[in-house]
């Protein structure tokens, strides 16, 4: 494989603070500032179980239509995970079904905790927007029904299970969650990545 060079030529680093100057500040005759503070480069997440929210906490990190010429990505690499969920006879607990005969998405969280959650959910238009208006005002809520409302609204999510090391890099403009455990603990490290078309670098914060 190239380097990380030559797939994207712009480079990369750490986002900085937009140094604007007020007016009181322009009438002094102060200087601005020509280096603006860089942005952290990234932040530990330590979850223990059991953890608040058994299916996982479903939002998008960035709530705007999907663009190919700028989008939000959340970086994380996983240093601990969680066990899978067992019965009373130390077997993993599998997926259970509905009255369709097709995956309970309510219920599978114990077969995938400690996981990550990923809707394809995607709004690119106003149309988009207005069509799914219902959904994406639900996202923004710490509310456990309209979290109920989203597991059935959104459906069967893709489901990641990272293993120790791991690198996942997901759109922040989808619905997603890191699925909820009862023992055990996980441990990640998280920054975004911002983009704004192949001219620019793309621009790391937490």
């Amino acid at each position: 494989g190239g380097s990380f060079r030559e797939a994207w030529p712009s480079g990369a680093g750490l986002a900085r603070e937009t140094m604007q100057q007020s007016k009181p500040q322009q009438k002094l005759g102060k200087k601005r500032h020509s280096h603006a503070r860089p942005f952290g480069g990234g932040l530990p997440r330590i979850m223990r179980g059991p953890t608040r929210w058994k299916r996982g906490f479903i939002h998008v990190d960035e709530l705007g239509p999907l663009d190919v010429a700028r989008g939000l990505f959340s970086a994380n690499i996983y240093l601990t995970v969680p066990k899978a969920e067992t019965n009373n006879k130390g077997e993993m607990v599998s997926h259970t079904k509905d009255d369709t005969g097709t995956d309970d998405v309510i219920s599978s969280w114990k077969r995938d905790s400690g996981g990550l959650y990923v809707w394809p959910l995607g709004v690119r238009s106003r149309l988009d927007w207005y069509r799914n208006a219902m959904t994406l005002s639900s996202l923004s809520a710490q509310d456990p029904e309209m979290q109920l409302n989203l597991q059935h609204a959104l459906g069967k999510p893709n489901v990641i299970q990272p293993e120790p090391g791991d690198l996942v890099l997901l759109c922040a403009q989808r619905p997603h969650c890191a699925v909820g455990f009862n023992k055990g603990e996980r441990v990640s490290l998280q920054c975004f990545l911002e983009h704004n078309g192949p001219d620019n670098r793309l621009l790391i914060d937490c």
